[in-house]
């Protein structure tokens, strides 16, 4: 595959594609709309690297936004087809001929496919967008400011603000709670197998990890249990009132209280519903009727505030190695309204100068998923350059549409790249540590789940242990690529890992 030529008009470039059919380019550049070339000058200043696989539901809502993007120079557009099973390469060649379509013969996933254009890009800049991402008019003009700027020449990359794409509502959950046996420590409340919103399932849309445990059971029928109190966000639609339906059993039959946000006033529904908080918020008292699963429902009318939730506002490494994302899950309430430098920059979102990234030799492709980000932020920084977050350049993004969070691929992926990235850039004494205590936690695990499974008389779980094991396999085939990517990255570095551990923070 040839690199798009430089200073060429999108539609000149499709022409030069086998069977690229014509069709209307979008206004890249210029601030008026004035014409589909506006802004563009000797060439382009950035290229947006788009990973796709079998992502045909996706793909029209972001580019559609990337096409109204709003700049005062030119940039161009390419999707990379991880080997999609579906029509989305069709969809690209006849409605977006001004997307350069690069085909993968296999899927490589995040840090492959991103790889296979990277390697190509000739801009200045380099800008990553996942498939499940809808940027704002003005993300691209923001997200690349701040290299313009004073001390820019010290910034690697870029990172904006991401927030879940629908509006949620939220609602906080009370019940009583007890424990499941000597052999599990919760404090279990109820466990929800389903959550609806007007009739449609969203149980997989649910964010609600300050309420419940992660997902449980077989992947076609996961359940969660809660603890005695917490606060969930359900997507609903941005107007109207809502009726939620859920799904639940318990130990015994008992009594959850939900509440949530709305107007001041006398509560006006039925039995169980009083307004609390002197109007400002309102409450349900809803049954469970024990250990079989009921459904109760509760209708919530169109005063109950929608807020946006943010995805991420650049990421942290915890002391003990773990990464996340900074924000995760919380309402924003302007928290994060200031930019501010961060140690790491999210996948989805994030602009790199391309010489940079072309000397470290971009992703890990070994990653295939899951750190990428995180390790390519790490040798960022190792380097002596700086990563911002920018407020103003705002992603909303679909949470997990193109993989199932705690699925088998999402637990092997982020438990063995966590331990492949800390053996390469972690100082000793923490990737030692890492690497040590995780064959050890899987012994822990393999033992308690025989012993629950002896105590109750049944088959015991072994698939979560067989994962681990898996996960040692793979890091094991791996590690001595990864001992020679840590010297290479020690001999080129111009910051010492010891210093760079200053940004890991406590849990």
């Amino acid at each position: 595959m040839t690199v798009q030529p430089v200073g060429v008009h999108p539609l000149e470039v499709a022409s030069l594609s086998k069977d690229a059919p014509e069709g209307p380019a979008p206004a890249l550049g210029g601030t008026d709309g004035g014409g589909p070339a506006g802004g563009w000058g000797d060439r382009p200043l950035a290229t947006i690297v788009i990973v796709n696989w079998n992502g045909a539901h996706l793909l029209p809502p972001c580019l559609d936004a990337v096409a109204k993007q709003n700049t005062a120079f030119g940039f161009q557009t390419w999707v990379v087809d991880n080997a999609s099973s579906d029509h989305s390469r069709a969809l690209l060649a006849e409605h977006y001929p001004w997307v350069r379509v690069i085909e993968s013969p296999k899927n490589l996933g995040f840090a492959g496919g991103n790889n296979l254009a990277l390697r190509q890009v000739n801009t200045t800049f380099a800008v990553l967008l996942n498939n499940d991402a809808v940027p704002e008019v003005d993300w691209l003009a923001n997200l690349l400011d701040p290299f313009e700027q004073p001390g820019g020449e010290k910034l690697g990359a870029v990172t904006g603000k991401v927030v879940f794409l629908p509006r949620f509502l939220r609602l906080r959950l009370e019940t009583p709670t007890f424990s499941p046996g000597p052999h599990d420590s919760r404090s279990l409340g109820v466990r929800i197998s389903s959550v609806t919103v007007n009739g449609r399932d969203v149980l997989r849309e649910v964010l609600w990890e300050r309420l419940t445990f992660g997902a449980e059971g077989p992947p076609n029928a996961p359940f969660f249990w809660t603890r005695g109190s917490g606060e969930l966000l359900v997507p609903v639609p941005d107007d109207g009132p809502v009726t939620l339906g859920l799904t639940w059993a318990a130990e015994a039959a008992k009594t959850v209280v939900v509440s949530w946000d709305g107007h001041a006033g006398p509560a006006d529904g039925g039995p169980g519903w009083a307004a609390a908080d002197g109007g400002a918020a309102r409450f349900a008292a809803l049954p469970v009727a024990g250990t079989e699963p009921n459904t109760v429902s509760v209708t919530i009318d169109a005063t109950s505030p929608r807020v946006d939730v943010i995805n991420n506002v650049g990421g942290i490494v915890l002391r003990d190695g773990y990464g996340a994302d900074r924000g995760y899950q919380e309402v924003d309430a302007g928290q994060f309204a200031n930019p501010e430098e961060v140690f790491t920059a999210c996948g989805n979102g994030m602009a790199m100068r391309a010489a940079l990234g072309h000397d470290l030799g971009w992703f890990d492709d070994d990653f295939f998923l899951y750190y990428e980000d995180t390790d390519l932020s790490w040798r960022i920084r190792s380097r002596g350059y700086s990563i911002r977050y920018v407020p103003g350049a705002v992603l909303r993004h679909v949470h997990s549409a193109s993989s199932v969070e705690w699925s088998p691929l999402f637990v092997f992926h982020t438990d063995r790249n966590r331990l492949l990235m800390l053996t390469k850039d972690a100082t000793l004494p923490l990737a030692v540590s890492a690497v040590a205590r995780y064959p050890l936690t899987t012994a822990s695990i393999a033992l308690r789940t025989a012993r629950q499974g002896w105590a109750a008389r049944s088959r015991p779980a072994v698939r979560p242990t067989l994962l681990r094991l898996k996960v040692i396999g793979s890091y094991l085939r791996l590690f001595p690529a990864m001992v020679t990517r840590r010297r290479e990255i020690g001999r080129t570095a111009s910051e010492r890992r010891r210093s760079l551990q200053d940004w890991l923070v406590s849990r």
